[in-house]
């Protein structure tokens, strides 16, 4: 046991400050007599020496023997007691024995000063002095942590030496009296006062006894539950002390570990140069992440450390694979879609930047193909998102294969891709190389026993020595796969100046377009048309005109699918039925007016309200407007638009079918929703004259029309021959530029003699009379 570490005993279980403070009184008071046994011993000799002419023989070597002895007796009970293996009991009997040696040692220097007093004359009295005032400080030397020892040679010897004194000077020694009493005080004092510190400084010392104790605790726990691991280097990096879990998580031994390099252990890379230039420089690191392999698995740490005052650095190491991984994935789901494992649309955009702003010797040469799946939204519909993600990944491995490892094959979202390579291979070739993905990807899928086919659009742009930059190559790209897309399906287009001068135009348009209401530049046109039984009108078809301040009238075509595109077509669309009810409402007679929608004013839920308020305001008859759809109302929201279409008949109004032939499920359209009108599209009445196909078909759809009830109107009618035709093979109504151009509304009566007729083209006007002629006759027939 040292001084440090006090065991504790199995019988008594002693308060540790008193057991401590025991432990040092005992190690204190035995150094200090040893340290004074010499002292004591050349003090004895000194008075048998000085006084042995003057007093009795027998006394003072009675005396001197008996100081002897007890010394002797101290070097035998100190030989009798080891402390290192001392029970507190033992030690509290050693104690007790020491004290009472103290004190019988203090009595006899008490008793030896005063007897030796009358015999002393000069050299003699300066001895006694100076021995009695060594043996008084004493105390300090050999009591100096034994308050209980101290105080009673104190409070014996002052008394001894004032008697000497006063033997010696009588009255006046008052002075060396004084002293004395000074010196005695003062001894006490530093005798308390040492007695504070003492204990003080045990207690300081089970205090750090106990954190040193919780300290440890805490460590052995930490070591034990913690996912952390403390290791030691020495001064030159070597593993110290190495602790079985952290031989564990090494994938070692603990002996296989001791000495070896901690640097040995990880992966060569620049955080492990970072941790051994840090071990050898001895700097503190924080966070040290290496990498090593435990059993065969790739395993993370992050290490700290700091160095030590005895020249070694301890520290702790973490595994932090789970997060590490975490981490990569996270970085990986930052650069790649998560669906195909291709790039996404953030790097691919970095590389592209990347690949523009390069300016070195040879300039950058760059080809961008942008896929889009045509109509893959059908796959899912039908088939379930599983079966449509399934295809997608199977595209981007198809597209993968088609390229070099230093190309990039992206997926930008949905069913959009992209192929950026490096190439100075001209337009040929890019368009052979769009033709290979066009190929890939219209090859069948199989996925659970079924075979699906799906085909692309593909747009390609080039950048050669840096002609644009990224932003530049991505529109023209776009450009490119828009006029692909145009031409229909599984088609490319490569960009030219062309498609951006177009484009340039669209976004012209769509700025002037966003103002032309609020500028009035809007306006409405007429079409009458005719029965072609008796040439007269029974109504109008109204058409949107855009006089533009720059380029003139432009017509719908030109404008209505920007209008579409960027949302502005309700706002036309409302606009349009409001003047044209209100235009309708001020002619004369009851007029038919039919007005065409959109797919995306169908789809609009206030459509019924805006109609509704519009013949509220005009005190119009409902059934005097007819709105005209196509087929791809129904065939973009079946549900919708076919509720939609049934609100507007409650209101009275009728519904015409535009265009029909053209679209893709006509009979099966005409059979779910009861129209009241079937327009024949301009592309069976062109030809009509002579081509018998479009006759054949002109006379089935009349003929069907009739069965259910629906009238028929055919458009763009331009030459004579062709009403006559349309007559015979059962068409009802007719329009066209042979009947009359659309005019506005001002233009289309002639208001003289206040007959109010509608103004037709002089190119009609015979075949009029000629039905009109033919009516009366038949009128007068029917009367006769």
């Amino acid at each position: 046991m040292t001084d440090l570490e006090v065991e504790e005993d199995d019988a008594v279980r002693a308060d540790p400050l008193q057991r401590l403070l025991l432990f040092r009184r005992i190690k204190s008071l035995s150094s200090g007599a040893w340290t004074s046994l010499l002292p004591a011993l050349a003090s004895i000799f000194a008075l048998l020496w000085t006084f042995w002419n003057d007093a009795p023989h027998i006394v003072i070597l009675l005396w001197a023997f008996a100081q002897i002895g007890q010394l002797c007796i101290f070097v035998v009970l100190d030989k009798q007691l080891d402390l290192d293996s001392a029970s507190f009991d033992e030690m509290q009997a050693h104690w007790r024995r020491i004290l009472i040696l103290q004190a019988i040692g203090s009595t006899i220097w008490f008793v030896v000063f005063p007897y030796l007093a009358p015999f002393a004359t000069g050299l003699e009295i300066a001895v006694l002095g100076v021995i009695g005032t060594a043996v008084l400080c004493g105390t300090l030397l050999v009591h100096r942590n034994a308050p209980q020892a101290a105080l009673f040679h104190t409070l014996t010897m002052a008394p001894s030496l004032v008697v000497s004194s006063f033997l010696i000077g009588q009255w006046g020694a008052w002075p060396t009296i004084m002293l004395i009493g000074a010196f005695a005080i003062a001894l006490v004092g530093e005798t308390r006062a040492q007695e504070r510190y003492f204990v003080s400084a045990a207690k300081t010392e089970i205090d750090r006894r106990e954190s040193t104790a919780t300290v440890g605790m805490l460590l052995n726990d930490y070591e034990e539950q913690s996912s952390d691991w403390l290791w030691t280097v020495g001064p030159h990096g070597n593993l110290r002390d190495v602790t079985e879990r952290f031989a564990h998580a090494a994938g070692r031994k603990p002996g296989q570990l001791e000495g070896t390099p901690i640097t040995r252990l990880f992966h060569n890379g620049e955080e492990a140069e970072e941790l051994a230039r840090c071990v050898i420089e001895r700097r503190p690191f924080r966070d040290v992440l290496v990498s090593l392999r435990v059993a065969g698995e790739k395993r993370f740490w992050r290490l700290s450390a700091r160095p030590r005052e005895d020249g070694r650095m301890s520290g702790v190491a973490r595994d932090v694979t789970a997060d590490r991984l975490i981490e990569e994935r996270v970085a990986f789901m930052a650069h790649y879609d998560n669906l195909t494992g291709l790039a996404n649309r953030y790097l691919f955009n970095e590389r592209l930047r990347a690949l523009t702003g390069r300016r070195d010797a040879e300039g950058s040469n760059i080809a961008l193909f942008y896929l889009d799946l045509d109509d893959f939204k059908a796959i899912n519909d039908t088939r379930g998102h599983l079966v449509g993600d399934r295809v997608l990944r199977e595209v981007g491995t198809r597209l993968e294969q088609e390229v070099r490892n230093e190309d990039l094959v992206a997926r930008l979202g949905g069913d959009e891709f992209a192929v950026l390579i490096e190439t100075r291979a001209g337009d040929g070739l890019l368009i052979e190389r769009a033709h290979r993905f066009l190929s890939v990807v219209r090859a069948p899928y199989e996925v659970d026993g079924n075979s699906y086919r799906i085909s692309t659009s593909v747009g390609v742009a080039r950048s050669a020595d840096g002609e644009c930059d990224a932003e530049e190559l991505m529109r023209r790209a776009d450009l490119a796969l828009y006029a692909a897309k145009a031409q229909g399906r599984d088609k490319l287009a490569l960009f030219e100046p062309a498609l951006d001068i177009a484009a340039r135009e669209r976004r012209r348009i769509e700025s002037d377009l966003s103002e032309a209401l609020r500028k009035g530049q809007m306006r409405m046109q007429y079409q009458p048309v005719v029965d072609l039984d008796t040439g007269e009108t029974t109504g109008f078809e109204a058409l949107l005109r855009w006089h533009h301040p720059e380029r003139g009238i432009m017509g719908p075509g030109e404008f209505l699918q920007v209008a579409e595109e960027t949302g502005l077509i309700s706002s036309l669309g409302e606009w349009v039925i409001r003047q044209s009810l209100a235009d309708v409402s001020a002619m004369p007679g009851n007029l038919r007016i039919a007005i065409n929608l959109s797919p995306t004013q169908v789809k609009n839920p206030n459509l019924v309200a805006t109609v509704a308020q519009a013949i509220h305001a005009t005190n119009i008859a409902p059934e005097r407007v007819e709105l005209e759809i196509t087929e791809h109302v129904l065939m973009e929201d079946q549900e919708s638009g076919h509720t939609t279409l049934m609100r507007l008949r409650e209101l009275g109004i009728r519904i015409a079918l535009d265009d029909f032939g053209t679209g893709y499920s006509s009979l099966g359209y005409l059979r779910r929703f009861p129209f009241d009108r079937i327009k024949i599209d301009r592309s069976f009445v062109t030809d009509i004259a002579s081509d018998f196909g479009s006759q054949a078909i002109v006379s089935t759809i009349t003929r069907l029309a009739d069965a259910l009830g629906m009238d028929t109107t055919a458009e763009g009618i331009e030459e004579s021959a062709q009403l006559e035709l349309l007559r015979k093979l059962g068409v009802h109504e007719a329009q066209g530029y042979l009947i009359s151009r659309p005019v506005p509304p001002e233009e289309l009566f002639d208001m003289e003699g206040g007959k109010g007729e509608v103004v037709l083209a002089a190119d009609f006007e015979s075949y009029r009379k000629r039905r009109k002629g033919m009516s009366a006759r038949s009128k007068g027939k029917n009367t006769a």
